[in-house]
C-alpha cells in the first residue's frame, strides 16, 4: 500500500537554519556566541556542505547526537511533511524549503482548508 502524506505543521526558522534532534538533548544553555551549542550547530551549517551532524558538548554529549542543515533561503515559515504507511507510523519526514512537490501542496492547501486558514 502507498504511503499517506500529511502536513505535520510548519517550522519557524530565525536563524536561516534548522535542526533534527530528539528532544531530551534539547539546548540547555544561553545564547553565548562564542562555544556555546548554538555556535557547534552553527558550525555544521555555515561550514562545508551547509549541513552535518553535530554534538552538543555543553550538555555533555560528543558524539554526533542531530543533524542541522542551512535553510538555503534564510528565515521564514517552512512547511513540513510527513509520510505515514499502513500501520500508522511514520516513515519519512520532509522539510520543504523552495518547490514543494505537487502532492505535498494539495495535502498543505487541504490542510489549510480544514484550519479555516483558506
Amino acid at each position: 500500500m502507498k504511503n499517506k502524506t500529511k502536513l505535520a505543521g510548519f517550522c519557524p526558522v530565525d536563524s536561516g537554519q534548522i535542526m533534527v534532534i530528539d528532544p531530551c538533548y534539547a539546548l540547555m544553555d544561553e545564547y553565548d556566541d562564542m562555544g556555546s551549542n548554538y555556535r557547534t550547530v552553527c558550525n555544521s551549517t555555515t561550514s562545508g556542505d551547509g549541513y552535518g551532524e553535530f554534538p552538543l558538548p555543553r550538555n555533555g554529549y560528543n558524539q554526533s547526537i542531530g543533524v542541522a542543515t542551512s535553510s538555503g533561503y534564510g528565515d521564514g515559515r517552512y512547511p513540513v511533511f510527513v509520510d505515514i504507511d499502513d500501520h500508522g507510523r511514520v516513515v519519512e519526514l520532509r522539510i520543504a524549503f523552495d518547490g514543494i512537490r505537487h502532492e505535498d501542496y494539495q495535502v498543505m492547501m487541504n490542510w489549510e482548508e480544514e484550519k479555516g486558514l483558506i
